[in-house]
Parts: structure tokens; sequence; C-alpha cells
């Protein structure tokens, strides 16, 4: 049964986390009638949507994370908005994975670099469909279609249901922080952080969590946290 999550989780982070990261080159925008390719990762601060508390100065805090209980209002909303922007050319989309990159700070206006909300379809099966949602005043939300194949996975994720989806993102760190993340994060300056949310047919919904140092270390913090209960395993 060990040996199983274990290889639930390296999965998820060779298949999901390579893929996302690698995304921008092989993803299709559908918005746009050119059919123009997408490849663009942004680090660049930005003014932070007037909804999140805003951080005085110009340096970020020691992580930079939002409150929790402070952000989960706009969390809500921006999760209806994605599921709302998908369905006005997916009517039937279903919401299976939620994923977010950051870059040397846990801050949405320093550190976020991509956040995706990525749906299946029941009459389009071959297919997820992606909305990034940028947390600025500055960009849109886009919506990208990509073949299921392009995420090499050898289990189905399954959708995400509400009623176990209690522990937003920001709650999730929170827990990872304190049991390693922090202590990583004094180690190595100069890192990325990605947090999934997901279900494996066959498992319980948890956010993945994986802090990769981007100096010459190579090394990482892995965790995943029960999105109903908040318990922690480190793996």
């Amino acid at each position: 049964m060990v040996k199983r999550k274990w290889l639930v989780w390296g999965l998820i982070g060779a298949a999901f986390l390579m893929t996302l990261s690698a995304a921008g080159c092989q993803r299709r925008a559908i918005d746009n009638t050119d059919d123009s390719i997408d490849n663009s990762l942004s680090n660049t601060p930005t003014n932070q949507n007037p909804d999140f508390t805003a951080y005085p100065g110009t340096t970020a805090p020691e992580s930079g994370l939002a409150d929790s209980t402070v952000i989960h209002p706009q969390l809500l909303r921006e999760n209806k908005e994605a599921t709302d922007f998908i369905r006005l050319i997916q009517p039937d989309a279903i919401l299976v994975l939620v994923s977010s990159k950051y870059i040397n700070s846990l801050s949405n206006t320093f550190g976020l670099s991509t956040n995706y909300y990525i749906y299946s379809s029941v009459s389009k099966p071959d297919y997820y469909f992606l909305v990034n949602v940028p947390r600025n005043n500055l960009d849109p939300m886009k919506r990208f279609l990509m073949p299921i194949q392009d995420f090499e996975l050898d289990f189905s994720v399954l959708d995400i249901p509400a009623e176990y989806w209690k522990i937003n993102y920001a709650k999730a760190l929170q827990l990872a922080e304190a049991q390693g993340g922090a202590s990583f994060r004094a180690q190595h300056k100069t890192f990325e952080a990605s947090i999934i949310l997901a279900r494996p047919a066959g498992k319980q919904l948890n956010w993945f969590i994986t802090y990769k140092a981007t100096d010459a270390s190579g090394a990482k913090f892995q965790a995943q946290v029960d999105a109903g209960s908040g318990a922690v395993t480190i793996v």
C-alpha cells in the first residue's frame, strides 16, 4: 500500500509537474483565431488584485504566502469564473486538476508563474481544457486545449468533488511550510514550488506539493495534504 502511494506521487510529480512546466511549448490557445502558440511564462512582479491583501513596500515578506482565510472568498470566485469561462466553449467541462507554480516566493504578486484550472469533458474525452487565471490586474484569463496523451499518465484522474475540497492552496502550503517547506526555502534561496490538487482514481483528493531547488543541489521537498482533513504526509 505504501509503495503504491509513492508510485502515485511519483507519477503525479513526473507527469503533471513536467508537463505543465512545458505546457507553453505544446498547448494551443483556443481563444485565438490564428491558432498561435502561447509560449510565455512570466515571473515579473505585477500589481496585485485589489481583493488580495497587498504587501507594504516593494519586497515580499519572508514567504509571501497569502492568508488562507482572507484569500478564500476570492478563490471561490476564481474557481467559478474559470469554470464559467471554459463552459462558454465546452459546456460539459468538469474540473479535474488545479495546478499552480511559484518561483522564488509564495507570493501571488512576486512569485506566481502559472495558475491552471484543468477540465475534462465526456463529449471530448481525448482532451483537457485549461484555463490560466492570473492574479493581477493586467492579464486576462486564457483557455487552452491539450491532448490527454501529452500528460502521459498511467492512471485516471477523477472529478474534484466540492464537498471534499475543504482546504485551499494557501492553507495546504501553510501546513507544508510548517512541516519542512520553510526550512527548505531557508536553505535554498532560489526554488520553484508546485502545488497540484488532484484525485487519482482510487485515492483521496489531495494537494500534491513539491519544492524544487533551482541551485546546483537539485534538492526537493515533497508533501501531500489531504484536501478534506488537512492531514500532512511527507513523501
